[in-house]
Formats: C-alpha cells, sequence, structure tokens
C-alpha cells in the first residue's frame, strides 16, 4: 500500500491491480526457483513475486539508477535484501551476460525492447518456464489498425513480440486482455 501511494505520487508506473492479481497466480502455480524481471521500477513487482515465491531468487535489473536506488531500498525494507539482486543498467546490456538458467520471467521495462530482451534469454529458460510480459496490449493501440505516428514503432515492435511468442512454436501463449495487456508465455524448451 505504502509503495502503490509513493507510485502514484510519484508518477512511477508499476503493475495495475487487475494484472498483479493474475502474476501473483501465475506465481504460486509455478512456484519458482530462479525468476529474472526486466524493469524494476521501484521494486514493487520483485517485492510481490519473491514474496509469493518463498525459495526463489530474484534478478531484477532498472535502468533508471535513481529508481535502481529507491528499489534498493524498498526491497531492503522489506526483508528481502538476502533474495533479491537488483543490477542497475540498461538490460539490453545486462542479459547476455546472465548465467540462468531462469524458470520465470517478468517483462516490464521499455515496451519496443520486449522481444530484443526474449531472445537474449531464451538459452538461459529452463524448459516449462513462464515469461509474462505486462502491457503488451498497450492501451487498445495493438489491436488497433489507427495508431498515432509517435507510437507506431513500439506497437510494431509489440506485435512482433507477440507474433514471435503466438507462432514460434517454442511458446504456448495466451494474451489476456487485463490491465494493459498481459501475455503469458510457457516455454517448450
Amino acid at each position: 500500500m505504502e509503495m502503490e501511494l509513493y507510485a502514484n505520487k510519484n508518477n512511477v508506473p508499476i503493475i495495475g491491480h487487475d494484472a498483479s492479481r493474475t502474476l501473483i497466480e501465475v506465481v504460486q502455480a509455478k512456484q519458482p526457483l530462479f525468476i529474472l524481471e526486466i524493469g524494476a521500477a521501484i521494486g514493487y513487482s520483485a517485492i510481490l513475486l519473491a514474496s509469493q515465491a518463498p525459495q526463489a531468487r530474484l534478478i531484477t535489473i532498472e535502468k533508471d539508477r535513481e529508481r535502481a536506488k529507491e528499489a534498493e531500498t524498498f526491497i531492503s525494507q522489506a526483508g528481502l535484501k538476502e533474495r533479491v539482486s537488483l543490477l542497475a543498467g540498461d538490460a539490453g546490456e545486462i542479459l547476455p551476460k546472465l548465467n540462468g538458467p531462469f524458470d520465470f520471467v517478468f517483462i516490464d521495462a521499455a515496451k519496443g525492447q520486449y522481444l530484443d530482451y526474449l531472445t537474449k534469454i531464451l538459452d538461459k529458460l529452463q524448459p516449462g518456464a513462464v515469461v509474462v510480459a505486462d502491457n503488451v496490449l498497450f492501451r487498445g493501440m495493438v489491436e488497433n489498425n489507427i495508431v498515432p505516428r509517435r507510437f507506431r514503432t513500439i506497437i510494431r515492435r509489440l506485435k512482433a513480440y507477440l507474433e514471435f511468442v503466438e507462432t514460434s512454436g517454442r511458446f504456448e501463449t495466451a494474451v489476456l486482455p487485463i490491465g494493459d495487456g498481459l501475455a503469458i508465455s510457457y516455454f517448450k524448451g
């Protein structure tokens, strides 16, 4: 609650209530042991994920250094500092350096980079891993043919991400119209 108020007051985007409930259900069902989160913001979803998977270790990445500091504070206050490692920097540069294997991935960062992020960790996913991507319907524009010019690249890239997880044969995917769109993909290996 405190984090939600802080995020609202400071215009920090965090996962919405409906999407967070679904994320909790998926994490509780999977009970992952090694979680990767791309896009920590202030640590809200990292805390959510870690609290629902008490055996898991979690790596979270945040590009904005100020937000990364805020996330570290919130994670520490939640008593999760021992299980949650925060890496500050560009996910595109950090992901190739990670070892894995990951059995759960939550993507909630630069919307136009989702497919790039996923391809950089494909070889680090365990068979059966769950990849959850938030905001994949981007204000309804992904399903709409009329897109304002300033959003065309993001929408094109989100469509490419969805096409990959739906048609590559490597995932079983459900796209849910929850919040701003939630894609839940099960990695076949």
